[in-house]
């Protein structure tokens, strides 16, 4: 048996900022995840300024590998486009790369970390918690912190019959030029966009909505002149419909925190992450301390149905002829 007093289950961004904002504060916690890293994860991997910006804060001095990029072009409904510059850059990373190089700062500060998967999990009379992994090894600890992604097994425990979400699917292509690449049409599902984030060496390409297949993906890349590559896909979970438990906190995309315009999520994934860290360390609720993202996620599903809407694609098609005012409201809405 073992025993500590956080088990946080997935060492993505949202896991392992959690375990090494605890470790720091000198809370013993195991992280665990079933991968091996480095590992590969499906997503564009775009920093935007107020994510780099915060990632700079809670883990000062942190080193990695990024294409900064400036230029973005956007088109709409194949009828208006428009290319724009950025204030700041957005920090484009491979997702196989920079996971690993922040679990590898947890583990700097002597943080503990085990593959493993998580089986069946248990509370026990006296509060704490049970877990069994799939190994059969047995742990007990007083919080579990959920990272462990969209397919999440603690929110499953918290919500049996929780839904995937949205699939977001994409593929690796040869590199065009340093300019991300954002297409919205109303032929798509209401959230559905076709992007592309060229890295340092390669591009990504993708496309997600809500009725997104392997066959609807391949027209998609057809249709964008994309070369047949071999697709990987995900599922994007934007629910917040699972119960609150004051000892198993959700955050990142366990917890259903993508942004629910663009499904940028590795912001939201450091924010609920130093909000669980919080929690922890001062014992207070996990609603009190993360209020902040669960406010903003309510506004922004208001706000999903208008930016989707056909009136809204109206005047972006406008706005195309007038990129400044892209340019500028989109300069606004990175600096948070």
């Amino acid at each position: 048996m073992v025993r500590t007093d956080v088990l946080i289950v997935g060492a993505g961004p949202a896991g392992s900022m959690c375990a090494y904002l605890l470790k720091k504060a000198g809370v013993d916690c195991l992280l665990i995840d079933h991968a091996t890293f480095p590992r590969d994860k499906i997503c564009g991997g775009g920093l935007t300024y107020k994510t780099w910006h915060l990632l700079d804060q809670l883990m000062p001095g942190f080193r990695y590998d990024y294409n900064p990029v400036t230029r973005i072009r956007l088109s709409v409904d194949g009828k208006a486009q428009c290319t724009f510059d950025i204030e700041h850059p957005i920090r484009i990373v491979q997702r196989k790369l920079f996971d690993h190089a922040l679990l590898q700062q947890y583990l700097a500060l002597g943080g503990t970390f085990q593959q493993g998967a998580l089986g069946q999990i248990e509370e026990q009379p006296d509060g704490s918690i049970a877990v069994t992994l799939k190994s059969g090894q047995r742990i007990t600890c007083q919080y579990i912190v959920g990272a462990d992604g969209s397919n999440s097994q603690v929110r499953r425990y918290l919500k049996p019959d929780t839904d995937r979400g949205i699939l977001a699917m994409e593929q690796y292509m040869e590199k065009q030029d340093d300019c991300i690449e954002v297409l919205l049409s109303q032929s798509y599902d209401a959230g559905g966009y076709f992007y592309r984030f060229p890295n340092q060496s390669f591009d990504v390409v993708g496309f997600g909505d809500y009725t997104t297949t392997p066959e609807k993906f391949r027209r998609i890349m057809q249709e964008n002149n994309i070369p047949e590559g071999k697709a990987r896909g995900a599922y994007i979970y934007s629910s917040l419909d699972y119960p609150l438990h004051p000892h198993i906190l959700l955050i990142g995309d366990a917890g259903g925190f993508a942004n629910r315009i663009t499904y940028e999520g590795i912001y939201n994934a450091f924010c609920t992450a130093q909000h669980a860290a919080t929690a922890i360390i001062t014992h207070r609720p996990f609603c009190d301390t993360n209020a902040p993202v669960f406010r903003r996620i309510r506004r922004e599903e208001t706000l999903c149905k208008l930016f989707y809407s056909p009136f809204s694609f109206t005047i972006l098609r406008w706005m195309c002829h007038h990129p400044h005012l892209i340019k500028t409201i989109f300069d606004r809405k990175m600096r948070g």
